[in-house]
């Protein structure tokens, strides 16, 4: 399985955030930026595939997967040359080369906690995406409609109650990824670039098995603006502190080497 980051758009909404960088290296509570919180999470459930398309500022992205931490994971940065007049359903079309396996598809601005992707992975369904029956509709972001237990429809403007507050994280099989990136490339030969990927997507979908995965138990979500990076900060090192990982031993001299390997960690702080 591989994973696709899409991290090609400018971020404008961020302001002078992402004056000099994409949004998705805007940093965190802790210091860590979006991206590479994300290309550590994926390392951390075993993904070491990973197709990143890029806009502005690829190399500050190719700098962060250049890091030793990161040597066993191998990166391919298709790069959406008109990334200032197009949608991601052109960083797609961009990445077509490298989406010949099972796929971890997800935005480059979302934030989750450690424990989603293993949740997500370890689902038996192949096509799962992410909805939050529990939470309110929201005004500006994706919704997604359910219809007899599968996703018929992804959406900004749709309000009706077989529609669920809904997450742009995927896990696709190859089948259903070919199936979307067929449509992707007919939208693009017909240059309609500036739409949503999933307008594509719902063109396929009567068609697919993609099945709800609900997200409620874990914490999810875009970084758009100033207010949703501090919104997302503060429930983020909640959810941080909930899911640190903790290492017990009697032999803690002898383990730690193997934990600390295991883990990619190069700095722990230790309480003995």
């Amino acid at each position: 399985m591989k994973a696709l980051i899409f991290n090609s758009g400018l971020g404008r909404r961020m302001m002078e955030l992402t004056t000099n960088n994409p949004k998705s290296m805007v940093h965190l509570y802790n210091d860590e930026t979006i991206f590479e919180r994300q290309i550590r999470l994926l390392q951390e459930a075993g993904i070491t595939e990973v197709v990143i398309t890029t806009g502005p500022y690829p190399e500050m992205l190719k700098s962060i997967c250049s890091k030793p931490c990161y040597e066993n994971m191998h990166f391919v940065y298709p790069h959406n040359e008109i990334f200032d007049k197009s949608n991601y359903i052109y960083s797609m079309f961009k990445a077509k080369d490298y989406l010949d396996d099972d796929l971890l598809m997800m935005h480059g601005d979302l934030v989750f906690d450690r424990t989603l992707l293993p949740s997500i992975l370890k689902n038996k369904n192949p096509n799962i995406c992410l909805i939050n029956k529990f939470r309110a509709l929201p005004q500006k972001d994706f919704k997604g409609r359910i219809i007899d237990n599968k996703l018929r429809e992804v959406g900004i403007d749709i309000f009706d109650d077989d529609c669920y507050a809904f997450q742009p994280l995927y896990k696709l099989s190859k089948d259903v990824v070919k199936a979307w990136l067929d449509k992707v490339i007919e939208f693009v030969e017909d240059r309609n670039i500036n739409v949503y990927a999933e307008n594509a997507f719902n063109m396929v979908l009567k068609n697919l098995n993609v099945l709800p995965f609900s997200y409620c138990k874990h914490f999810i979500d875009e970084v758009d603006d100033k207010n949703d990076l501090a919104r997302v900060n503060a429930k983020i090192e909640e959810w941080d502190y909930k899911t640190q990982i903790i290492k017990f031993s009697c032999n803690y001299l002898i383990s730690l080497k193997k934990i600390l390997k295991k883990v990619n960690s190069f700095k722990p702080f230790i309480v003995v």
